[in-house]
């Protein structure tokens, strides 16, 4: 038969990488099963967490005839685990995925990009300055040109250990793009990469130590206009992180 060779039931993963908190709460992601049999297929999905990571998936697993389901998959990483990628494999027959799980301190205290200098590599228009992302107002925001490679940047207050950075964006917003970071606004490296950028609130976490500077590169956009901020913030690692 047609399906003879194929398995019961392939097995991606709707992200294949996340971000958690070292010591904070669950993050859940999603497990993809594509049902390849002419009848429903039952099965566990398993997961050999590394040292550092908590893994939870539900005992069974159904799959419907010919459908598609997602099953829920809760990470963990608790206190005391070191800052870094750990790699999570999962399994379901003989069907294989791995997930990537960034683990990184927790941030507090003030936004640090409340009222910040800002710039960027182009306004699309005098109505929409880089300041607009920063000005801690709702209603107005920065616009890029439309075209790949633009990017917003600003001055925090002091050098931070920089944890989080949250963006706003507007319905133009990138699809793959990286938060850079500087001591001096000269020598840049990049602190996080963003692949599959979804718009609206992102939270994009790092670990990066002498920050001065901020910048997000759009390397590439989601939509034919540029990029849009409607604001930006950023936080320090935890004290105690």
């Amino acid at each position: 038969p047609w399906f003879g060779d194929e398995p019961a039931a392939r097995l991606d993963l709707v992200r294949g990488e996340t971000d958690a908190v070292i010591g904070g709460g669950p993050q859940e992601v999603r497990a993809r099963l594509s049902g390849r049999r002419p009848a429903e297929v039952r099965g566990r999905l398993t997961a050999k967490a590394p040292e550092g990571v908590e893994v939870r998936v539900p005992k069974r697993t159904t799959v419907p005839r010919g459908a598609r389901t997602e099953v829920p998959v809760e990470i963990t990483v608790p206190e005391d685990t070191p800052a870094g990628e750990y790699a999570v494999p999962f399994a379901f027959g003989d069907e294989r995925t791995t997930l990537t799980v960034r683990a990184y301190p927790r941030t507090a205290g003030p936004d640090l990009l409340r009222g910040a200098a800002a710039s960027s590599s182009g306004d699309e228009t005098a109505g929409f300055p880089a300041s607009a992302a920063s000005d801690g107002d709702p209603e107005t925001r920065w616009s890029s040109p439309a075209e790949d490679g633009a990017w917003w940047q600003a001055e925090l207050p002091a050098p931070v250990r920089l944890g989080r950075v949250v963006l706003h964006w507007q319905d133009a917003y990138p699809s793959r793009y990286r938060v850079q970071v500087s001591s001096d606004g000269r020598v840049w490296r990049t602190a996080a990469t963003v692949r599959e950028g979804r718009g609206g609130r992102e939270s994009v976490r790092m670990d990066a130590e002498d920050t001065r500077f901020v910048r997000v590169v759009g390397d590439e956009r989601a939509t034919k206009y540029g990029i849009s901020l409607w604001s930006a913030e950023a936080y320090a690692v935890a004290e105690d992180g």
